[in-house]
């Protein structure tokens, strides 16, 4: 069973480091419905958010799904940041969203598939749903045993991957708000993968 149980920052307590797969129920048992969080004030409504947020991709999956023929536009979210700690009341949910690139490729220009563009506004997704989300256009590689024989976009797609999983993994000293230091760059707590 998953729990907060390393103490980072001060009174805030992560998850060991790591990355943890779960499905949404289990990410919601944690996060949200734990006794640790029966007081909070915001957790509920992010929450709230996840789901809706997600639930715009399931609505195109299921409009387009004669062009997705059984494929999905998600293939996994990466949730981290506050959310993913002790914090009695975050104010948003960090997450990387792995956009299945032929399933967006497959209904690009189609009515309503500007969605996968708008998800990833910042300032919109912060304010309709209390999430900051950031895209990374999932690739299934056959072999990294040879990279040199890769093409850029499936380069950039593990650059990614790699990037935003090392960066799950860090703290900032207590009390920082700065720019990420060398002295902060080990990993020091978890982050959960979210299948759907």
């Amino acid at each position: 069973m998953l729990d907060f149980s390393v103490q980072a920052n001060g009174e805030e307590f992560f998850l060991n480091p790591g990355r943890y797969r779960v499905n949404a129920d289990e990410a919601r048992a944690l996060l949200v419905d734990s006794p640790l969080f029966a007081k909070s004030a915001t957790r509920q409504n992010i929450w709230h958010g996840f789901e809706s947020y997600l639930g715009r991709f399931f609505m195109l999956e299921d409009q387009y799904s004669d062009r997705l023929e059984g494929g999905t536009l998600i293939h996994c979210v990466w949730l981290g940041g506050s959310f993913v700690s002790s914090r009695l009341n975050p104010s948003n949910a960090d997450l990387t969203v792995f956009v299945n690139e032929s399933s967006a490729q497959a209904i690009k220009g189609q009515r309503g598939a500007g969605w996968i563009t708008q998800a990833f506004k910042r300032q919109h997704t912060e304010r309709l749903f209390s999430l900051s989300a950031i895209e990374v256009r999932y690739r299934p590689i056959r072999s990294v045993f040879q990279l040199d024989e890769l093409e850029h976009p499936e380069l950039e797609y593990l650059r990614q991957r790699g990037s935003w999983d090392d960066w799950w993994q860090r703290c900032r000293p207590p009390g920082e708000k700065d720019a990420p230091t060398l002295e902060s760059a080990a990993p020091r707590r978890g982050y959960l993968e979210v299948t759907l």
